[in-house]
């Protein structure tokens, strides 16, 4: 077969010459010789990786928050501000505590660890408050030897004005009270020296108030130690030595 039967196998090939330019080149540029990519489209740009997620939403959340951690910053000075103006105005003092006798009768130690005995307790309580009214609507006195507890009672309730001062008498009854063996030595040697040494404590709940303004109720723990007592191994009855004593107050 001569070359001008043979069948087509493609395209003929374009040959460049001025004034046939390769297809999509223009007069005085360098051609392309690839097809140009097809544009890009802007839909998959625009998904949103998290669809819950919106940060319009996330925005005035953590502006509330900040919010609220201002407000909540602002409640507390200016509370402190204003606890703090009280106390200026107020001066606020503990009230003070202090034994100013004790006696004990019928004291008796058996030999069983048992213990009898009347303690007769006058003390005094001070309001220190120029401008504080004190209302005590519970006061307890107890009577130690050592941590042994050997006698209570429960005084009635009563008010105080201010810079003012009251006297309270406590009367105390151990009948049969029973100690360890520790302590029962300890008694009984103390009272071969001429002297029992015995403990105080008093529960007081008060009330602060001032014009129309209440305080909400303190407890107050008060702490009269070392009281020395004249009791020797051949009496049952002594009295307090050395004169009065202050108490210790912790609210």
């Amino acid at each position: 077969m001569n070359g001008s039967s043979r069948p087509a196998t493609g395209y003929p090939v374009l040959q460049n010459s001025a004034n046939n330019p390769p297809i999509g080149a223009q007069s005085g540029t360098t051609a392309y010789p690839y097809v140009a990519p097809p544009p890009q489209s802007n839909f998959y740009n625009n998904i949103n990786p998290n669809p819950y997620y919106d940060p319009a939403y996330a925005t005035r959340r953590a502006a509330f928050y900040r919010r609220f951690i201002a407000g909540m910053i602002s409640v507390f000075v200016i509370f402190g501000v204003v606890l703090f103006i009280m106390w200026l105005v107020l001066r606020p003092r503990v009230p003070r505590f202090s034994v100013i006798s004790l006696s004990v009768s019928q004291f008796n130690v058996s030999s069983s660890s048992q213990i009898s005995g009347n303690w007769n307790v006058l003390f005094t309580v001070s309001n220190p408050n120029d401008k504080l009214h004190a209302y005590y609507d519970t006061i307890e006195t107890y009577v130690f030897y050592q941590s042994q507890l050997l006698a209570q009672n429960e005084l009635a309730p009563f008010d105080q004005g201010t810079k003012s001062q009251t006297n309270l008498t406590a009367k105390l009854v151990a009948a049969s009270a029973y100690v360890d063996g520790k302590a029962l030595s300890g008694i009984n040697e103390d009272r071969s020296h001429g002297s029992v040494t015995f403990n105080l404590r008093i529960l007081a709940l008060v009330r602060f108030k001032a014009g129309s303004w209440r305080a909400r109720r303190r407890l107050l723990r008060v702490s009269c130690v070392n009281l020395s007592v004249g009791v020797s191994s051949n009496s049952s009855n002594g009295t307090l030595t050395g004169g009065p004593r202050k108490c210790d107050v912790v609210v």
